[in-house]
């Protein structure tokens, strides 16, 4: 009877512990399970950032076609040991700049894209790439594709699963030797192996350790192998917080100042180039703190903004001016994107903010150069304007002393020529003297004056001119910019024509531009010039291109660009250089009121 007893005690005792083992084995499947999918998450999420920071810094590089500036860029991947290959490429997949891990230089074809948001693709043994799309000001100027491999998981997968059969030979080993041992030198250690997987899986602290037998046992190499097991996750956590470490460094050394915040707006972290600017502190800036560097006269409209793109889940972009350490502001370019988890919900959002004061500066110098270098332009064909009436004058005060009896025909007719002259100096003065605010502009009124300049010029080279603008054509807008706009297309329609060439001009209203129901004014300027080449159409309106090497600058058109677009309009433009058929047409569409930002 007693030795029935012992062996019941002795099996119950294993079957407390197979179950007990079997417990342990089942947490440790699901802890493992648990953190692989999150190690994973953490891998694509730190991919998703990696290629919303390249996609950040890669839209000046792929506006000015700077190469150099791109793998400037992705060189700073380097410190990212999962990724193989990372290229940045135009709107149309054109490859601009690239970075390999390993010594290949070819670079990966880009697959079709899709949305805006990030999309994944599996291959290979433990492969996946990430295309992104770079928007700049709501279009899509590009796209950054990252390959990486899942080489860590698979290691970690390898680890678990060695760890998992120690913990079972380990377990089977402890039950069938539990015949050898009382039941209370085999619970309390397994009591406190159980213990010491609670503490750990509650506190996430992967430094705690098991406390082994007194003796050296079965239960020992369980006890052993799950030590070993902290051992491996806390050296594989280290390496992932070393991986979100250069995360944070790559993020420090980028030019821009980089944040992030949660789905309501609340920002959640901001990079150190924030703090050295603003001289703030990350307590100062927690959640909507952000808002008392902002510009009081324009933050209603960056908080309307920013508001919106969080309702709707879109992309933030918009140029406002930050405050810095030393009380003075600056202009930023400020572009958030949201990050969406499966299905497609937003949980974070990443922006940057660029410093473009001196870009800005620069681009309102080149604007006033080439107002100014197109106004001395005018000033031959003014010389000769002005210098007619002036013979005619001279003339008619001749022959009025001369001539006594017909000195108040001869004075009518002089006093005639002076209103001519001063017709044409209002009409230059209002090349460079405009209002600050848009007003009614008679756009009828503002072509005669234009051509009025340009009468010598036409003449001299036999241009036949055709006009149909009616009389009563009128927008709100600046009159001095839109003198200029007309001035320039006019003039490059001059130059390319040669003698007896036909120039028309047309102002016609319209009720929709392209389906918008934007109602206003095409204006067109067709001429039957030497045409633009084909390889020239795509930089036309590039700053300092130009064909006149001798006498253009190269900004005339890209100022006129800017000038219709500052109307909210449109400049399009279609050319032809067959023989015997060569033309160009420049459209202009303003319309008829300004457009609220």
């Amino acid at each position: 009877m007693t030795n029935f007893r012992n062996s019941l005690s002795k099996k119950l005792t294993a079957m407390n512990m197979l179950v007990s083992g079997g417990a342990l084995l089942i947490a440790a499947v699901a802890f493992f399970a648990s953190d692989l999918i999150t190690f994973r998450a953490n891998l694509l999420t730190n991919t998703s950032i990696q290629a919303q920071i390249i996609g950040s810094n890669a839209v000046s590089p792929l506006i000015f076609n700077d190469a150099r500036s791109a793998e400037t860029t992705l060189s700073a991947l380097r410190a990212s040991e999962h990724i193989t290959y990372a290229g940045i490429y135009t709107s149309k997949g054109e490859f601009v700049a690239g970075y390999w891990r390993d010594t290949r230089s070819q670079p990966v074809q880009l697959p079709a894209p899709g949305a805006e948001q990030d999309q994944f693709s599996y291959f290979g043994k433990g492969q996946f790439e990430l295309v992104r799309t770079i928007v700049f000001q709501d279009k899509p100027v590009g796209f950054v594709l990252i390959q990486s491999d899942l080489g860590a998981i698979t290691d970690r997968l390898r680890t678990y699963g060695l760890i998992l059969l120690s913990i079972v030979t380990a377990s089977l080993i402890a039950a069938l030797a539990l015949s050898r041992l009382f039941q209370r030198a085999i619970s309390q250690p397994i009591m406190n192996l159980a213990a010491a997987a609670r503490l750990v899986s509650r506190k996430k602290d992967y430094s705690i350790r098991a406390k082994p037998p007194a003796d050296p046992d079965e239960v020992s190499l369980l006890v052993a192998a799950f030590n070993e097991m902290l051992l491996e996750i806390q050296t594989r956590d280290s390496a992932l917080q070393e991986s979100e470490l250069q995360f944070r460094s790559l993020a420090d050394s980028i030019p821009q100042m980089a944040w992030m915040g949660d789905s309501t707006g609340s920002l959640t972290w901001y990079n150190q180039r924030w703090y050295d600017y603003t001289g703030t502190t990350p307590e100062q800036m927690a959640g909507w703190g952000w808002q008392s560097v902002h510009d009081p006269a324009v933050l209603t409209d960056v908080l309307a903004k920013w508001r919106a793109a969080l309702s709707q889940g879109h992309a933030f972009e918009m140029v406002f001016p930050l405050r810095g350490a030393d009380g003075t502001f600056r202009q930023f370019l400020t572009r958030a994107l949201p990050l969406r988890d499966s299905k497609g919900q937003v949980v974070r959002w990443f922006g940057t903010n660029t410093d473009i004061t001196e870009q800005l500066r620069s681009e309102e110098a080149l604007r006033q150069t080439e107002k100014l270098a197109a106004t001395g332009r005018l000033a031959a064909s003014i010389a000769h304007e002005i210098n007619n009436p002036l013979e005619a004058v001279t003339n008619l005060v001749y022959l009025a002393r001369r001539q006594p009896a017909n000195v108040e025909k001869y004075l009518q007719l002089a006093d005639h020529e002076l209103d001519r002259i001063a017709q044409i100096t209002k009409n230059t003065l209002g090349f460079y003297r405009d209002s600050v605010s848009p007003s009614s502009v008679n756009i009828s009124e503002v072509l005669e004056e234009v051509l009025a300049l340009y009468t010598r010029k036409l003449q001299f080279k036999k241009i036949s001119l055709a006009c149909d603008f009616g009389k009563d054509i009128a927008i709100f807008g600046y009159p001095g910019e839109l003198r200029q706009i007309f001035a320039n297309l006019i003039a490059n329609a001059i130059e390319a024509l040669s003698e007896e060439g036909n120039l028309c001009i047309r102002a016609t209203r319209i009720a929709s531009e392209f389906g918008n129901g934007q109602r206003g004014v095409r204006i067109t300027f067709l001429d039957n010039g030497s045409g633009i080449p084909p390889a020239d159409r795509k930089r036309i309106f590039e700053p300092f291109f130009t064909t006149k090497k001798d006498v253009g600058t190269g900004l005339g058109l890209w100022l006129t660009l800017g000038l219709v677009e500052k109307h909210h309009g449109s400049l399009r433009f279609r050319s032809s250089v067959q023989p015997g058929r060569t033309w160009t047409a420049f459209s202009v569409f303003l319309p008829e009121r300004p457009v609220a930002n």
